[in-house]
């Protein structure tokens, strides 16, 4: 994560799909998906 983190950092777009919420704290941005719907 600290490495995608920093490629983030230098530009890059990361996009990272995951159930686990130690991984979604990493982000600046979260886009929840519930039964197939974006929940707001």
């Amino acid at each position: 994560m600290e490495l995608m983190t920093e490629l983030n950092k230098n530009g890059a777009t990361i996009i990272v799909v995951t159930h686990d919420p130690n991984v979604a704290n990493y982000t600046n941005r979260t886009i929840r998906i519930v039964d197939g719907c974006i929940a707001s």
